[in-house]
């Protein structure tokens, strides 16, 4: 997603009008052309790093809703980066898909990731607090028994 359309450039436009080019850049991208037609980008490295880590969690969010809908224990490996994910209950872990993809979906339109960043710290700290035996035994208690204490 750019601010502006990219604008075509020859790989002589980088030489002829430098400022020209890094200002159609700075404004979304820049498509240049080689002699080969090969299309290159020139854009600003954020916006590429951004684009590439939305991309990656949203490879892991399908892996994880693939590894919900096979459930034969598919087991950490099948929910790709999202690997912590096979220590939460399933209700638990698709509520966390579904949030997860609430705030990318969000974050697609131009925002901070953020969000995306604190609701993965939190589903993570939820999903160790699952794996420790000593927490795992609270959280499986009957909400009318007696809450243990328990140092996390």
């Amino acid at each position: 997603m750019f601010i502006h359309d990219p604008v075509d450039y020859q790989a002589t436009d980088l030489a002829r009008k430098p400022r020209e080019v890094i200002d159609a850049a700075r404004s979304g991208a820049a498509y240049i052309r080689d002699k080969d037609g090969l299309r290159l980008v020139l854009a600003p490295a954020a916006e590429l790093e951004r684009t590439t880590e939305m991309l990656g969690l949203a490879v892991d969010v399908i892996r994880a809703l693939d590894a919900l809908d096979h459930r034969a224990d598919p087991g950490p490996g099948a929910y790709g980066g999202l690997a912590w994910l096979s220590l939460l209950p399933e209700e638990a872990q698709r509520r966390c898909v579904a949030e997860l993809i609430r705030v990318l979906l969000v974050s697609a339109s131009g925002t901070s990731l953020r969000p995306v960043e604190q609701l993965l710290g939190d589903w993570r700290a939820t999903a160790e607090a699952w794996a420790n035996p000593d927490t795992r035994d609270v959280l499986l208690a009957d909400e009318t028994s007696p809450l243990i204490d328990v140092e996390l």
